[in-house]
């Protein structure tokens, strides 16, 4: 009887060898029958010092530092203002985007950086149409910006009424402005051109010109590029005007000058005759004497 149960002890004792992983390897396994993990609807946790560390949920969501992981994989470093890195599945196409492949967040459940993110959502999102995007669909005018911050200061912002600022230089190597209307009503017929006496007397007065902010003004208020160079095209338009009326000018005192200069020649001409007449005359008084 005791060797019976002694050979029943050492086949139990083989049997759960066999089904033992060893911590310095294993051979000859086959996956389907050979693995750590669950068998029941249960989540698979790792741990250390008695701390979890990773956790695999029953639907194949992966947690570090998540005990409750709603990604493919979401990272979460718990002391660190609930910062986090989500990887998900994308489950739709085109421009309407899905749901995140990679999603940064901030102490939230919805992602603030995002790739392939719905389209209607806020974030960072590139999608199978090749369009690229950094996006926030608020519609408030006094949240929601995309800010681009260096040295703790905002030095890029794109506010939600499209307006944009920026602390700094722009360059560009070129700049196109879409703004209407332009400044070719200056050459209507009907346009009253400022009278040069007109103009004149504002610069002496105000010392800028007419319809053109003064130097104070543009240091307080700043200058409108579009608008200013619409501004700068009317007054080179009138200039362009005066300058043509000039050169009317010119060539009618042109044709005048000429004219008196005809007018001369004919004069010294018929001088000559007469001086050379008077000549004649006083030789024949001469010859009667």
């Amino acid at each position: 009887m005791k060797t019976q149960l002694f050979s029943i002890a050492l086949l139990v004792s083989s049997f759960t060898f066999a089904q033992s992983w060893n911590i310095t390897g294993n051979s000859g396994t086959n996956s389907s029958n050979n693995f750590i993990g669950t068998t029941d609807n249960q989540p698979l946790v790792l741990k250390s010092n008695n701390i979890e560390s990773l956790r695999i949920k029953p639907n194949g969501n992966i947690g570090i530092g998540a005990t409750s992981p709603d990604a493919k994989l979401h990272v979460a470093q718990n002391n660190i203002n609930n910062q986090n890195l989500s990887l998900g599945k994308f489950t739709s196409v085109g421009q309407t985007g899905g749901s995140a492949i990679v999603s940064l967040a901030y102490n939230s459940t919805t992602a603030n950086l995002e790739v392939n993110s719905s389209y209607t959502g806020t974030g960072f999102r590139y999608g199978t149409y090749n369009d690229f995007n950094i996006e926030n669909e608020t519609s408030s005018t006094d949240f929601g910006a995309i800010n681009f911050i260096t040295n703790k200061k905002v030095q890029l912002s794109i506010k939600p009424n499209g307006n944009a600022s920026l602390q700094g230089k722009f360059e560009a190597k070129e700049v196109k402005v879409t703004l209407t209307p332009t400044a070719d009503f200056v050459f209507d017929e009907k346009y009253d051109l400022p009278k040069l006496e007109e103009v004149e007397k504002h610069i002496k007065e105000k010392k800028h010109l007419p319809e053109i902010a003064s130097a104070k003004v543009m240091e307080k208020e700043g200058v409108n590029v579009g608008e200013f160079q619409i501004k700068l095209l009317q007054k080179i338009e009138e200039l362009t005007l005066y300058s043509i009326e000039q050169n009317k000018q010119i060539k009618q005192q042109a044709e005048q000058l000429k004219h008196l200069k005809d007018e001369n020649e004919a004069l010294k001409a018929q001088s000559a005759k007469i001086e050379k007449l008077e000549k004649q005359v006083q030789q024949l008084l001469s010859a009667q004497k």
